[in-house]
């Protein structure tokens, strides 16, 4: 029954935080229930994966086994931990009726994600692996033309199209990384035929969960429980900041201050694209604001003496490791922050250790998860994005280290709690340094930045082109305020924040791309929007106190109008970019559903689009067809065909004939016919040189699937025929052609399958002049049967072959070439 765990998991979050609601607080239990309902899910989808058994039973056993025991859990932590203390404000029905609204509002903007699923790009491959995965449970596609399972074409001609070449036996590539299949996607075995996706897999993992639940078409419906997640945890975060600070009349607007973040992120251009477009960032950005929220909640809860404080840190560690399983940039974020943990040490120090405790070892598991089953990615992405020279060393090697390093951190937090106080007192002085200087380039990189169609545009630039100048000014300060007086407990996340702030203001050449400046908005979004929303609320609170209440409610009306309304005017214009924005699942399975499971599917190079780059991957992984994502030889197309193999091409529909001709550079033309045609839609944003796109454009168009003819054609005018080919017809004993070219001096040849009954068979050819019987010639043992053709040939004219047999007439191929 589709929804069913979907059902079942919101059942189990509003089971585990009304058991927990009076031990906690309204805001940690259902951070509590939200963060183990996510992170069991996560698990049993990886876990499952990694056992090749992420399919429908195993995933509802296993997510019915974890749902109960999560609610068994809760109720054990119900009896044994203390109520909350009395006086400990909850939310005033107004804000929860304003938290609410803006919920459903945001949710309401993003209730359809994007069905992307062409390939070549990261978003389309996470897709297509979430398919794959739902489709056979397991990781890895096996290419079956790479094994040498497809009937007719040699695996060496295969591995020879690939440039698979042979490594040394020393090498650390071998059965690792032996080759590249398509844009995203890595042979990792070429003789095996096996095939990585190049990132991390949590997001995919999620889309097959949804596909086993809701149906392909809804298999991207995770994008929109990601985005309440993020705003969920962004109103928490920005509350508990506010309660935490001395001023009361900012603690007093904790609430509203919550809801102006939630509002900012929910009305922003930029994250109502990424929230909708299937990419990792949607799901990491997740992990960050849950993760913050519960650590701050769980810092809170053990200085005001409450019960759960190490519950709340440890998921929150787990959530922000689940963001290392799902991004490799994001060990970077789990590395500053390990690192400001162990110097910033704070008088919560129980909840400060778990939350250290589960930051490492997960990370440690995110990375040996990644280096097991994504090995070239992960170095090639650390060397791409942070700099850092190419390291290739062996899976083992990589893993052992990993697994050092997290024992090493987690024994130097033993270390340190020793250190004297002089020194302990330092640390802090250090990261508020660090975290000051960064943000003090990042402001340089902005006002020093080139234009908004210069190459060397910061991702700062896109922020303030569309999300309008107030909230990134606000954001910039407000950050820089909060680490001028945080204390041990915020300071390891403000670093963090000023850290993405700096990343983002030094990435450049994003142009109109957001393509390439979504790994930075994504995180730097919600870090300005939270900063803003409490520096808002410092302003008010210092307004009120100079003048009067009425006076900061008029500032904070004004100040809201200047924030919110220029991205509310942008909020309803596309934030284009230059490359393809969606498709539609449906149109692709008309295209792929023409295509035998045991054929062989080409592209064809003359086709606009890029049709192998966009196609071969979903061909592959969402329909399981063998499909040659690289230009075809001509010999690995002859030897399918006279295997028996289906052969089909993909193109563009230009020509009306429904046969037509394949011409190829290094052989003669390949005759085919259309099976199927159609108009596949891919919108896309229209390429403007050094201004912004201005309207979508169809970047599809009309598609034509071909099937190769079971006919082979050389420039020389000599050609073969065989069964099922297009230009034979059969008769109750024998076969005739249609007129065909038949080149002077050439000769006919017959070939019989071995051990072939006895047959007396005779040729003749039929011109508009009358019917002419073919001279036979004397055949060579196990050679073909032979005819001349009469001198002069016919111009054109048609092959008739007549048998008498002592059983069934059978036969392999016609040829007419030249006589030797």
């Amino acid at each position: 029954m589709p929804g069913v765990l979907t059902a079942l998991a919101l059942l189990t979050v509003l089971a585990v935080a009304a058991l927990l609601r009076d031990r906690l607080g309204l805001s940690a239990a259902l951070g509590v229930a939200l963060a183990g309902v996510f992170l069991a899910v996560s698990a049993t989808g990886l876990i499952l994966l990694d056992l090749g058994r992420l399919q429908p039973w195993p995933l509802r056993l296993g997510l019915l086994a974890v749902f109960a025991a999560l609610v068994l859990l809760a109720f054990v932590a119900r009896r044994r931990l203390p109520s909350i203390p009395p006086g400990i404000p909850l939310h005033p029905r107004a804000v929860a009726i304003g938290l609410g609204l803006l919920l459903f509002a945001g949710v309401g903007l993003r209730l359809a994600p994007s069905p992307y699923l062409q390939g070549g790009q990261d978003q389309g491959i996470y897709v297509n692996v979430g398919h794959h995965i739902a489709r056979t449970g397991r990781l890895r596609p096996v290419d079956r033309l790479l094994r040498g399972a497809v009937r007719g074409v040699p695996q060496a001609d295969v591995l020879a199209a690939y440039r698979v070449k042979p490594q040394a036996a020393d090498s650390p590539l071998v059965g690792v990384r032996e080759g590249r299949w398509t844009a995203g996607i890595h042979i990792e075995d070429a003789r095996a035929g096996r095939l990585v996706p190049a990132f991390f897999h949590l997001m995919p993992v999620w889309f097959a969960i949804s596909e086993l639940d809701w149906g392909f078409a809804r298999s991207t419906w995770p994008l929109v429980p990601f985005w309440a997640l993020s705003a969920l945890a962004l109103f928490g975060l920005a509350r508990r900041l506010a309660l935490e600070t001395a001023d009361p009349g900012v603690r007093r607007r904790a609430g509203t201050i919550g809801l102006v973040a939630l509002a900012g992120l929910a009305l922003h251009p930029l994250d109502l694209w990424i929230s909708t477009f299937t990419v990792t960032e949607n799901l990491a950005r997740a992990c960050l604001l849950a993760a913050a929220w519960l650590a701050l909640e769980a810092g809170a809860a053990e200085r005001e003496e409450r019960p759960g404080a190490r519950l709340l840190a440890t998921l929150g560690g787990l959530c922000f490791a689940a963001g290392a399983f799902t991004r490799g940039s994001f060990v970077a974020h789990a590395i500053v922050l390990a690192l400001a943990l162990l110097l910033a040490r704070d008088e919560a120090s129980r909840s400060r250790r778990a939350l250290f405790t589960a930051l490492v070892v997960g990370t440690a598991l995110a990375v040996v998860q990644a280096v097991v089953h994504s090995w070239p990615y992960f170095f090639s992405a650390a060397a791409n994005h942070f700099h850092v020279p190419r390291l290739t060393p062996r899976p083992g090697v990589a893993v052992a280290c990993t697994l050092a390093a997290g024992a090493a951190l987690l024994l130097l937090d033993l270390g340190l709690r020793r250190l004297p106080a002089p020194l302990r007192a330092l640390a802090p002085r250090a990261l508020r340094l660090a975290g000051g200087l960064a943000l003090v380039v990042a402001a340089a990189a902005l006002v020093l930045g080139g234009g908004e169609s210069s190459p060397d545009q910061q991702v700062l630039a896109v922020l303030l082109r569309h999300g309008g100048p107030l909230p990134l000014l606000f954001g910039l300060v407000g950050l820089g305020l909060a680490l001028r007086r945080a204390d041990a407990r915020r300071l390891p996340w403000l670093v963090l924040a000023a850290a993405i702030v700096l990343t983002a203001a030094l990435k450049s050449g994003v142009r109109y791309e957001f393509y390439y400046a979504r790994y930075f908005v994504a995180d730097v979004v919600p870090v300005l929007t939270v900063a803003a929303s409490c520096l808002l609320g410092h302003i008010l609170a210092r307004v009120e106190r100079r003048l009067n209440a009425r006076a900061a409610a008029l500032a904070g009306g004004a100040l809201l109008q200047a924030w919110l309304l220029p991205p509310l005017r942008l909020l309803p214009r596309e934030v284009y970019w230059t490359r393809d924005l969606a498709d539609d699942p449906a149109e692709l399975t008309s295209v792929f559903e023409h295509v035998p499971e045991d054929s062989l599917l080409l592209f064809d190079d003359r086709a606009p689009g890029r049709w192998r780059g966009l196609l071969a991957a979903p061909a592959l992984l969402s329909f399981g067809r063998d499909a040659l994502a690289v230009p075809p030889g001509g010999h690995i197309v002859e030897g399918a065909l006279k295997a028996g193999t289906p052969v089909f091409l993909l193109s563009g529909g230009w020509e009306p004939d429904d046969r037509q001709r394949w011409p190829s550079a290094a052989h003669g033309p390949w005759r085919t016919r259309v099976v199927a045609r159609g108009t596949y839609h891919a919108l896309r944003a229209e390429t403007v040189e050094g201004g912004a796109p201005a309207r979508l454009v169809d970047g599809g168009g009309p598609w034509e699937l071909q099937q190769l003819d079971r006919s082979i054609w050389r420039s020389s005018g000599a050609f073969s025929l065989y069964p099922d080919s297009m230009f034979v017809t059969a008769t109750a004993a024998g076969f005739v052609t249609e007129p065909l070219p038949l080149p002077e001096g050439a000769r006919v040849e017959l070939w019989l399958p071995a051990g072939a009954p006895a047959c007396d068979v005779s040729a003749a050819v039929q011109t508009d002049a009358g019917r002419f019987e073919l001279a036979s010639l004397p055949r060579a043992p196990d050679g073909p049967l032979l005819w001349s053709l009469p001198s002069p040939a016919p111009a054109a004219a048609a092959l008739t072959i007549a048998a008498a047999c002592d059983g069934p007439f059978a036969w392999r191929w016609l040829s007419v070439r030249a006589a030797p």
